[in-house]
């Protein structure tokens, strides 16, 4: 379980003073939040709070040090300048079909089961290529915050490539497909990064506004690719947002190769439970020597190193790399289980998704949260027993006229764990028992 800390809200301005030198951030311009007016803050909260503004200001630093002793001013801090995790597309590894994380197995419970309710991913990067045939018909209205349009065209490919690996149309013939191709998905793609010398960088406060504009807008999850190495009080906030109106937030652990439970890195060191931070693999299996890593930190490794995907101009690449990449593959899975479990709370998801995990014996899996990769197959596994348990928990006694205990978070995905120390019902039983059967005949297919 990831830490959390509680810092009172002078040591947040304190820290906020004293982070300025020390990451990357706009000269400019200074991100504010303000108090709620004395006996309104109950009221405020109800509807979402008093969100960050963005201040125009000569000096960044000189801002902040001179806002620091103002009592209606919650917090105060730079706008920091967030980069996409790419590695260079030169990197020595060969490209391999996953197996691992049995994507086909998922695909094959999906078409049993119907493709289930459409599902909304906000892709919170570079913007996407809207006239990529193979991403045609999946993409919703969108947002640019760069330059202030409903426009989110893709100037740096990489947002068209996260937006492929999802869900890039399947079983038509040409190109790729994404990992959750046979699911009803709508992507959301609101841009906030551009190309800046070379690099995919957006800032702090276009980042913060693509949050809220997503949970606004109806997003079921959102995938953030990018991060940065300092704490963000607006960020924060933003994904508590998030979290309070039941919004996923699948994100990269980052790609210097550091430990994150001594390292900051955000927003994947979060401790909410709606924050997912994922690591890169290598096709031999092993965590990639750029992902970053952290046991208490880092949740799941996925596929990162020499991934095939969408690219701008309506092409493809072949070589794509960084826990940027690897990000998508998780979102994609989780995907696939909230459109088959549409009430799944976060915390419900984490854990489906956490438990369910391939333990790989490979290098480096020995310092992340789950011990393993996403596996897709087993996820969805997961969440039918967790919710067929539940749903037995809620029809009432069982035969001996006991209460039926459902496992923690039930309904809304429990723990795998919890739910296999307690078989339940008889109607639970031949739930499960079904389950089982549908199981092998996809194993069974998929193996054929």
């Amino acid at each position: 379980m990831k830490y959390a800390a509680t810092i009172s809200g002078v040591f947040f301005l304190v820290l906020a003073s004293l982070s300025v030198s020390g990451a990357e951030y706009t000269q400019d311009e200074i991100i504010v939040k303000f108090k709620a007016p004395e006996g309104m803050a109950h009221a405020m909260a109800a509807g979402g709070g008093i969100r960050p503004v963005t201040i125009a200001v000569d000096d960044a630093r000189q801002a902040i040090d001179e806002m620091l002793g103002r009592d209606d001013v919650e917090y105060i801090e730079p706008n920091y300048v967030i980069e996409a995790e790419i590695i260079p597309n030169d990197w020595p590894y060969d490209p391999a079909i996953w197996s691992g994380v049995d994507f086909p197995g998922a695909w094959d419970l999906i078409e049993a089961d119907g493709s289930g309710i459409p599902v909304t991913i906000a892709v919170i990067d570079s913007g996407v290529d809207a006239a990529h045939p193979d991403l045609a018909g999946i993409l919703t209205t969108g947002r640019d915050f760069v330059n202030n349009d409903a426009i989110p065209e893709d100037d740096a490919g990489h947002g068209t490539r996260v937006c492929g690996i999802i869900a890039a149309l399947g079983n038509n013939g040409f190109g790729v497909a994404g990992a959750a191709w046979n699911v009803d998905i709508e992507i959301m793609p609101l841009k906030f990064m551009k190309v800046n010398d070379g690099k995919t960088t957006g800032n702090l406060a276009d980042a913060v506004n693509a949050i809220y504009h997503a949970v606004d807008n109806g997003a079921d999850m959102i995938n953030a690719s990018w991060g940065f190495y300092s704490y963000s009080h607006s960020l924060a906030d933003a994904i508590r947002y998030a979290e309070s109106r039941g919004v996923m937030f699948v994100c990269s652990a980052g790609n210097k190769g550091q430990d994150n439970d001594v390292n900051d890195h955000y927003p994947s060191n979060y401790p909410f439970e709606n924050v997912i931070a994922v690591a890169a693999m290598n096709s031999v299996g092993e965590i990639a020597s750029f992902s970053n890593y952290g046991l208490e930190t880092v949740d799941i490794a996925a596929p990162g190193v020499g991934i095939r995907t969408t690219d701008t101009g309506g092409g493809y690449t072949s070589w794509a790399s960084g826990t940027s990449f690897a990000a998508p593959f998780v979102t994609a899975v989780a995907a696939m289980v909230k459109s088959l479990s549409p009430a799944i709370s976060p915390a419900g998801m984490r854990n489906v998704l956490l438990n369910s995990a391939t333990i790989e014996d490979g290098s480096g899996f020995e310092y992340i949260a789950s011990g393993g990769s996403i596996n897709a197959y087993q996820a969805l596994l997961a969440e039918a027993e967790s919710d067929a348990s539940s749903k037995a928990a809620a029809s009432g006694p069982d035969m001996d006229g006991q209460a039926v205990a459902s496992s923690e978070g039930g309904g809304g995905g429990g723990c795998l764990i919890e739910s296999g120390r307690n078989p339940g019902s008889a109607l639970a039983l031949a739930t499960l028992f079904s389950l089982m059967v549908l199981s092998r005949v996809s194993l069974l297919r998929h193996q054929g």
